[in-house]
């Protein structure tokens, strides 16, 4: 499950304010870490478990990392590559 879907992308998008204050007190992992806990505690739908379940040894993993990237797309420091991404180019700049 390597690329992410339009409805994954624009969950992660609507994370990135957040990220972006927790960013001030912490280190990118670590605002990445309590954003992607939150994105699974709160993931009612199910919109995340079966790219949780594809990544058992640590389930969050994917999404810290996904959130960072997400994060340099949206903000313009980074072209979209794939997928989805083009929708998010620089939709929130700094």
């Amino acid at each position: 499950m390597a690329t992410w879907t339009p409805i994954e992308n624009a969950k992660i998008v609507g994370i990135l304010p957040d990220y972006r204050l927790y960013k001030q007190n912490n280190s990118d992992s670590s605002a990445a870490k309590i954003c992607a806990q939150n994105l699974v505690n709160n993931d009612v739908l199910g919109i995340l478990t079966a790219r949780i379940n594809n990544n058992v040894s640590e389930p969050h993993d994917a999404i810290i990392q996904h959130i960072k990237h997400m994060d340099k797309i949206a903000s313009g420091e980074i072209p979209p590559s794939q997928g989805d991404e083009y929708a998010w180019a620089s939709c929130l700049k700094i």
